[in-house]
């Protein structure tokens, strides 16, 4: 049996229904580490089970969201 990890999500700010899932820009808690601002493609497996995929880079849109949610993001990073 695989090692559950435990995951906090503090925020979405962005999401983007695919195919397989969706791509999601939130910040988010693995763990105990701090908190992150991740851009993240998230799959569904054979059994309907939602899952983490790969770390995807960031666009326009995406920055702009940054900019645009700042005070907000850090806050939430520092918490």
């Amino acid at each position: 049996m695989a090692n559950k990890i435990e995951v906090n999500v503090l925020k979405v700010f962005n999401e983007k229904k695919t195919r397989n899932g969706s791509v999601r820009l939130h910040v988010i808690r693995w763990g105990n580490y701090s908190p992150q601002l991740e851009k993240r493609e998230y799959y569904f497996d054979t059994e309907n089970n939602e899952k983490p995929g790969k770390a995807k880079g960031l666009n326009h849109e995406d920055l702009q969201l940054i900019i645009d949610n700042a005070e907000e993001i850090q806050k939430l990073l520092e918490s």
